[in-house]
């Protein structure tokens, strides 16, 4: 007979034994699909990197799929995630911004703009997600190289042209009858792409004569694609194909890249080109691979942007990389790097005078005269409403309640052309002074972070300096344009700062310092 106490324990032992490689199977399988979520987190924050210079939803997607499976990891992991730092003055700049949005009078309007304010989960997910500087340096490499292949893009299109310019024809012509003004630039007829004076005549010359046809084209600063019905017998009884219409190859007034606006892509060309500046001045001599490709990236994406024509963002640049060659820069590389900003700042007078036919600042010009009306309306209305504003993108339909003189005298609905007033009129003095917090506490926060890692990382020291340098690129542009209103700007704000939490935490965790 079975003793029953024996087999008592004997069945404890196998249920002990037996749970204990159930939890062991556990813990194998919650660390494999750790693995796969770092692995999966990682890409994506890749693919942000390589976007950010040319796809704007491309690069939202991105960070924001790395955001969902993030979440998911640390539901799994069941952990808090890592101590976040300058949390406090973010946090406060979108509470206000959310008070100013519920109290706003077009509450679905400002709503809609609050997907900007909350781009700074993007720089959140970068910095949670990074381990080592080996990552670090794999996104900063790839979005230089991205940022160098939206430059080449650019000379393409200057090179090759966007179309064909109609450079001059007879104002009585049946090109102008239909619609068209001398200087529009056609893209498309039929359906098929044009770049050449040659391909249109022989599209005009090969379709029906009668046969109405669409034609694309754009017209003035801009890309801004639109459309006319047009017939081919219009275009050959104006004379294409001879003297009396002078057909040019169409290239752009002021590059935009791929990014739809030339301001757009000139900070965009600023920020990625101060990231390439640092790592021209920190790679060695033995590197000479290395130098050639930043010293390329960087003199090609200086060349897009001096062709946006945009001031602002060139000023920005000679500030952000000279405060960088003040802190990575030896005294000989100085007086070259030196020589090669004062390069780049008299190119840009030339470009700008040639092609805007203007100064650096001239009351005359037309852009200036509608920044100065927008910043004394938009003073006014601070001084109307000062804690909470009037509302994101209300202006837009308030316009002529409140007597923005801008938009009505030149019947554009734009903004206030300034980071810092935008705020403060939309979203009251507490978001503005919210802000202005962080962007001092971030400019301490980087300068603190460059002096601990010189000592322990030369590569990551010099992103550390790329962050500031961007930095102050940035809030100098923002005087004068409204890029925090621009998600690919915000977005890359806030993945340069997302780089820089990652790297202070790294200084604490062993083993992530692993590129010296």
């Amino acid at each position: 007979m079975a003793l029953p106490h024996r087999e008592t324990i004997s069945d404890r032992s196998g249920l002990f034994i037996a749970g204990k490689s159930s939890e062991g199977e556990n813990l194998i399988t919650k660390a494999r699909w750790k693995r796969y979520l770092d692995n999966a987190i990682f890409g994506f924050l890749v693919l942000f990197a390589i976007l950010l210079p040319h796809s704007i939803k491309g690069a939202e997607r991105s960070w924001k799929i790395a955001l969902i499976l993030w979440l998911l990891k640390l539901a799994i992991e069941r952990v808090r995630p890592y101590k976040q730092p300058l949390a406090l003055p973010l946090l406060l700049y979108l509470i206000f911004s959310a008070i100013s949005t519920v109290l706003s009078p077009e509450p679905y309007l400002s709503w809609d703009r609050m997907k900007l304010v909350c781009l700074l989960l993007a720089g959140i997910v970068v910095a949670q997600n990074l381990r080592r500087i080996s990552q670090v340096r794999w996104l900063v490499i790839l979005l230089v190289l991205s940022g160098l292949a939206a430059a080449l893009f650019t000379g393409w299109q200057y090179a090759y042209g966007i179309g064909v310019r109609l450079t001059e024809f007879p104002p009585s012509s049946r090109l102008a009858q239909v619609g068209f003004l001398p200087d529009d630039i056609v893209t498309s007829f039929n359906g098929k792409s044009v770049h050449t004076p040659d391909q249109l005549v022989r599209a005009a010359n090969e379709a029906p004569p009668s046969t109405n046809v669409t034609v694309g084209f754009t017209r003035g600063v801009g890309f801004n694609p639109s459309k006319l019905t047009a017939t081919p017998h219009d275009f050959l009884e104006s004379g294409i194909g001879t003297p009396s219409i002078k057909l040019d190859r169409g290239k752009p007034n002021r590059a935009q890249g791929t990014l739809g606006h030339y301001v757009v892509f000139a900070e965009m060309m600023t920020q990625v080109a101060c990231m390439a500046w640092v790592l021209l001045l920190n790679t060695t001599r033995r590197n000479v691979a290395w130098r050639l490709v930043f010293a390329v990236a960087f003199a090609g994406m200086v060349a897009a942007l001096l062709v946006t024509g945009t001031r602002a963002a060139v000023a920005g640049l000679v500030l952000g990389c000279f405060a960088s060659l003040m802190l990575l820069a030896g005294r000989r590389a100085r007086l070259l790097a030196v020589a090669a900003l004062l390069v780049i700042v008299a190119g840009a007078t030339i470009w700008i005078q040639h092609s805007r036919s203007t100064e650096w600042a001239a009351h005359a010009d037309i852009s200036t005269h509608f920044r100065v009306l927008m910043w004394e309306d938009g003073v006014r209305l601070i001084r109307q409403h000062p804690f909470f504003g009037v509302g994101m993108e209300t202006v837009r339909l308030h316009y002529r309640e409140w007597n923005i003189r801008g938009f009505i005298q030149y019947n554009v609905i734009s903004h206030f052309h300034s980071t810092y007033l935008q705020i403060a009129v939309e979203r009251g003095i507490p978001a503005l002074m919210a802000w202005l917090w962080f962007c001092i506490a971030y400019a301490i926060f980087l300068w603190r972070l460059i002096t601990r890692l010189r000592s322990q990382s030369r590569f990551a020291c010099a992103v550390a300096v790329g962050s500031l340098a961007g930095l102050i690129a940035f809030c100098f542009a923002s005087i004068f344009h409204y890029n925090l209103g621009e998600e690919p700007l915000a977005m890359i704000f806030y993945f340069y700062f997302g780089l820089a939490v990652a790297m202070d935490r790294m200084l604490t965790t062993p083993g992530a310092i692993d590129v010296p």
